[in-house]
């Protein structure tokens, strides 16, 4: 996994004083830590409830997690979702007490590492700390994208988006086949995500089969029969969007 983090990154082979030690030395080192600090979860787990205690990076190995806020009486917003690969700092701006509350949606594999040992390790590794910064760039970029659609679409534009933003994401780490994508949500899950209820996700996405954009099988097993269609119901294109949100 440590390897998976270090190959996403801009080839440093003509720099090499951006590492620290030779390149198979810092991949050891990082998968060292990585393993030291494994956990793994079941679905429905709350790994960090909202403003508790909160002085550990999460690196995603394997799974899905929902990173949420909520009201005081009860109504949830999705607001991201950490895919394998990822790697996140839930702290608010005071540092001590997490902004969101962390839930596993699958059973999930993740490193939780001590934020001392992590800036330790991304000191000694400058690649993987680039790395964070590309995935902080890359969080903020489909944030945007997708808090415009929740202010400004209508139910059509904000499915039509958040599929084609995790389609993309899901292609970049392998985890589609073709066209098709399995989300481990429900309905429901997927209203939190785009501000609609579990029955206009239901509508919603029955009349994007209609138009024959795309289908579901099963719980939500996703196909999407026609990619250039949905883009245009997300009101984006493919190729800008993937550069727009896609760490690189």
């Amino acid at each position: 996994m440590a390897g998976d983090f270090l190959a996403a990154l801009p080839d440093v082979s003509n720099d090499r004083p951006y590492l620290a030690a030779s390149e198979d030395e810092a991949t050891k080192r990082v998968e060292r830590v990585l393993r030291s600090h494994r956990r793994s979860f079941s679905a429905g787990t709350i790994l960090k409830m909202e403003r508790e205690p909160c002085s550990e990076t999460y690196c995603m190995l394997d799974g899905w997690l929902a990173l949420s806020k909520s009201t005081e009486d009860g109504h949830r917003q999705i607001i991201d979702f950490m895919l394998p690969g990822d790697i996140m700092n839930p702290a608010s701006a005071h540092r001590n007490t997490s902004a969101v509350q962390i839930e596993g949606l699958s059973q999930t594999t993740v490193s939780v590492i001590p934020n001392v040992i992590w800036a330790n390790l991304t000191e000694a590794v400058p690649a993987l700390k680039w790395r964070a910064t590309c995935m902080t760039a890359s969080v903020r970029s489909r944030m945007s994208e997708r808090m415009l659609r929740l202010g400004k679409g209508n139910s059509e534009m904000r499915i039509a988006y958040s599929l084609m933003e995790l389609f993309l994401r899901l292609r970049m780490i392998g985890k589609v086949d073709g066209f098709s994508f399995q989300l481990p949500m429900t309905q429901q899950q997927l209203g939190e995500f785009t501000g609609l209820s579990s029955v206009h996700v239901c509508r919603t996405m029955r009349r994007l089969s209609d138009k024959n954009i795309l289908t579901t099988n099963g719980k939500m097993d996703i196909v999407i029969s026609d990619i250039e269609r949905l883009a245009r119901s997300a009101g984006v294109g493919l190729d800008t969007l993937a550069n727009e949100i896609l760490p690189n």
